[in-house]
């Protein structure tokens, strides 16, 4: 009558409901994310627009891979609401240093994938239609909740943490342990089990008739067939079958023996019926959410740790309210070096900065030279940083900011009535609109469907209303004489190599705009410089 291991059937459980999070919000009053003594804020159902531009999307949906969700809510959004203040984000920050060590690493993944099996015995016991079946699975879940709470208090305190949000989580467990609540669960579960453990039965076989009666101390014959077969016990494991896969759900011939052996021990089978009922919501509301919002970390750690492996750098960065500028070293396009990784190819690092009196980065530069993807840079080490998480690079000090905004050029979509042009200049106006001193905005190649006079007259315009608001920015661009406008502007040029300037570098540096000087280059490979062309027209 003891229901199977539920390790095995976690495949085909449901995701959690969007009201999940607002129902967890509602119940608990403790969150690692959020340091917070009033409501949370609603984590939001669709994904914004920058994680698109900024390619993190991909980044995200890397992060969050094959993540099971088991009544969860799905781990996708907690990377849809970046911080606006850094104390919130220094409390996020502590917590994922607690979970960078391994005494701290490994409890908490003990505890999760504990969490799991509770979560999949616990929609086992809402799904299968064999009631005995139900009450066990329930009773399994309950077991396993108990024992992952005991041993969550004791590795917690063995692992002392600095963070204040897994010292409240301590405190909070310490305290439920020692509650008539959970003292209840955990006497009931063991005395049910106890009970369960001491049904003995006997299923005599003959023919297609089977029957079930109570054990009453006759021969136990499989230890004997046991015995008799075993001269032919294979020990090699390359010799062994794979077993069949373990299904919920008794049918036929299992469900009426088990239905049998509870008419038989009706007591036994009542008392797991009561337990089932008296404690049909036995999870805490507090470690029920401390369940779903670490998931956030541990995704990011191993995301990291896999990132380390291949030679990419990672840094928590210092996030502060005060204006400090930007200074990140040795960055990189995450989404883009995940697929140069992938291709084997290398990952040329760049470093971002601006002094505090310095507000818009303007990178020009031959085209496929890494213009976009240090845009894309700028804006991911920015989100990441306001999630809380480590940013690519090897040191970073970064300022939160109230919005990230963003504007990438995209192809042309033929059932769009707006020209491209229309499309940039409606884009820029809802940038201008949002905009405050405290936001961060991201341009990639606007205005690029005009003239070279008309691009430069939008975008130095641009810049300039930029200049007159605040805002942190980093602006792609193909019209040099944005990157000369005076003021708090930097300019930042793609490199190509000296000896050839065709090739590219990929390094972007802190210098004034190279001018025609690419082109020119380009022009003299191909036999297309004025020289050439002047002395091939006169032949």
């Amino acid at each position: 009558a003891t229901p199977r291991a539920p390790s095995t059937l976690l495949a085909g459980s449901p995701v959690a409901s969007a009201q999940v999070w607002e129902r967890r919000c509602a119940m608990a009053a403790l969150s690692i994310l959020f340091d917070r003594s009033g409501p949370l804020p609603v984590l939001p159902d669709t994904p914004p627009p920058q994680l698109s531009d900024l390619d993190l999307d991909r980044v995200i949906a890397a992060v969050t891979a094959g993540e099971p969700e088991h009544g969860r809510t799905p781990l996708t959004r907690f990377f849809r609401l970046p911080l606006t203040d850094a104390a919130e984000v220094r409390y996020r920050q502590d917590v994922y240093r607690d979970l960078e060590r391994p005494s701290t690493r490994t409890v908490v993944d003990r505890w999760v994938a504990t969490m799991g099996e509770v979560r999949a015995s616990a929609e086992l016991a809402d799904s299968v239609s064999n009631r005995a079946e139900r009450d066990g699975w329930a009773l399994h879940g309950a077991s396993l909740y108990v024992t992952a709470v005991t041993e969550l208090r004791a590795g917690l305190a063995a692992a002392a943490p600095d963070s204040a949000a897994l010292r409240r989580l301590l405190a909070h467990v310490d305290d439920y342990t020692h509650s008539p609540g959970f003292d209840a669960v955990r006497t009931d579960a063991d005395a049910t089990a106890a009970a369960l453990a001491g049904v003995e039965y006997c299923v005599q076989i003959k023919g297609l008739q089977v029957k079930v009666r109570r054990y009453r101390g006759e021969a136990d014959y499989g230890a004997e067939i046991t015995e008799v077969f075993g001269r032919f016990r294979i020990d090699d494991p390359a010799r062994i079958g794979a077993e069949p896969p373990s299904r919920p759900g008794l049918r036929g011939v299992e469900a009426t023996v088990l239905d049998l052996v509870a008419y038989e021990h009706p007591d036994v089978f009542a008392e797991l019926t009561r337990f089932r009922t008296r404690h049909a919501q036995y999870i805490d509301p507090t470690l029920d959410r401390f369940d779903d919002e670490v998931r956030f970390y541990l995704a990011f750690l191993d995301h990291v740790s896999m990132c380390a492996g291949a030679g990419l750098p990672f840094t928590l960065p210092v996030v502060t309210d005060v204006d400090c500028g930007l200074d990140v070293r040795d960055t990189y396009d995450l989404a883009l070096a995940g697929s140069l990784v992938a291709l084997g190819e290398p990952v040329v690092r760049n470093d971002l900065t601006l002094d505090p009196d310095e507000r818009i980065l303007v990178i020009t530069g031959p085209n496929h030279g890494g213009k976009t993807a240090l845009a894309r840079a700028f804006g991911q080490v920015h989100y990441l940083a306001a999630l809380g998480l480590p940013v690519p690079g090897t040191q970073a000090r970064v300022g939160s900011f109230d919005e990230l905004l963003t504007h990438f050029e995209r192809g042309l979509d033929p059932t769009h009535a707006l020209s491209r042009l229309e499309d940039d200049l409606l884009a820029v106006r809802h940038i201008l609109d949002r905009a405050t001193k405290r936001s961060v905005v991201v341009l990639n190649e606007t205005f690029t469907s005009t003239s070279l006079a008309d691009a430069a007259a939008l975008g130095g315009a641009l810049v300039k209303r930029l200049i007159d608001i605040g805002s942190r920015c980093a602006y792609v661009t193909f019209v040099d004489d944005i990157a000369e406008i005076e003021g708090p502007v930097v300019s930042m040029v793609a490199t190509v190599a000296q000896n050839d300037p065709t090739i590219h570098t990929y390094r972007i540096e802190r210098r004034r705009p190279a001018s025609l000087a690419y082109a020119a280059a380009m022009a003299r490979r191909h036999g297309l410089d004025h020289d050439t062309l002047v002395r091939r027209i006169t032949q």
